[in-house]
């Protein structure tokens, strides 16, 4: 059963792709250097390849575009919706299922850190609709789900948290890590993180295409921490002091404000900040035993992306 996956070149699709082996199918703009299937083309346009994919029973796309910021984020918003539409539309084409690959960040985010959501939670639009990432990627969701109930598509949607793990090419999942390796951690929020490694959601991925019968939503959880706490584990792994001190919700929250009307060099964006102060939890009902996920030890996780990228930054 030939599974075809976009956003092949990034870090969760192309250890997707290694895992499903001669059941790959890459959706690329570039040649792979990987051997695997691969179809010329994008997610937004799939009449220009469709006719390259047959046989294919599976979608998973997982390509999206990720700018936490309220600075020039129209193109990235268009792309996840309309995207995750025209996959719809593709799977219909194909006569194929449809597995979304969304973010935690759609229904996990809370004000409080003993909070968690679980598949049947309702979206936290409320807090994080003012971020156009996650609203993004919640509109996603839902015209995805009322575009392929009506063309009568069978689709699934996948939350993951943030990803961790060696591979992280592109430099975006990982850079929480790189700045306590390259001292760039100016001072640490009160609030908190989830995250999993990018190894064990591939998996779980690789073996939800390959079931007959799927669930609505699967969530994929890993580990929440305080960002206090995350931080210090990366340093304690890394071998470096973490010494930065913690800053109270209200400073943070003035600095955000201050971002918003007047650029502060050396401080993160506004919105990075305004998440910063919240706390990230969520669960699922099902997915450790319909999917086999068992994500491995975060200290594993940790140790192994501090490693890569300590390896890539002496090649470069």
């Amino acid at each position: 059963m030939k599974t075809l996956v976009t956003g092949a070149s990034g870090f969760l699709g192309r250890n997707l792709l290694e895992l499903l082996g001669d059941d790959a199918v890459a959706l690329v703009r570039t040649p792979l250097e990987m051997k695997v299937p691969q179809v010329k083309g994008t997610p937004l346009e799939p009449d220009a390849w469709l006719s390259e994919a047959k046989g294919v029973k599976v979608l998973v796309h997982s390509a999206g575009m990720v700018h936490h910021s309220r600075k020039h984020s129209e193109e990235m918003v268009r792309f996840n919706i309309d995207s995750s539409l025209a996959m719809v539309r593709a799977a219909k084409a194909l006569d194929a299922r449809l597995v979304l690959v969304s973010t935690s960040g759609t229904v996990g985010c809370f004000e409080h850190a003993t909070i968690e959501a679980d598949e049947h939670s309702l979206y936290a639009e409320a807090l994080v609709g003012r971020w156009p990432y996650y609203l993004s990627k919640i509109r996603a969701e839902e015209q995805s789900r009322k575009l392929a109930r009506q063309l009568g598509v069978e689709m699934t949607v996948v939350r993951p948290p943030v990803l961790l793990g060696p591979g992280d090419t592109l430099g975006r999942s990982t850079t929480n890590v790189a700045r306590v390796l390259n001292g760039r951690l100016p001072f640490i929020p009160a609030g908190g993180i989830a995250f999993t490694d990018v190894r064990d959601v591939a998996q779980a991925l690789a073996n939800l295409s390959k079931k007959a019968t799927w669930r609505d939503t699967y969530h994929l959880p890993g580990t929440a921490l305080s960002l206090r706490t995350f931080f210090e584990r990366v340093g304690e792994v890394a071998g470096i002091p973490v010494v930065q001190p913690d800053v109270p919700t209200f400073v943070v929250k003035g600095l955000a404000a201050l971002g918003s009307r007047v650029p502060i060099k050396k401080l993160p964006d506004p919105v990075v900040l305004e998440m910063s102060m919240c706390h990230w939890g969520f669960k699922t009902l099902w997915s450790h035993e319909e999917l086999d996920y068992r994500p491995r030890g975060h200290r594993q996780t940790l140790s192994d992306t501090v490693a890569w990228l300590r390896a890539t930054q002496a090649r470069h």
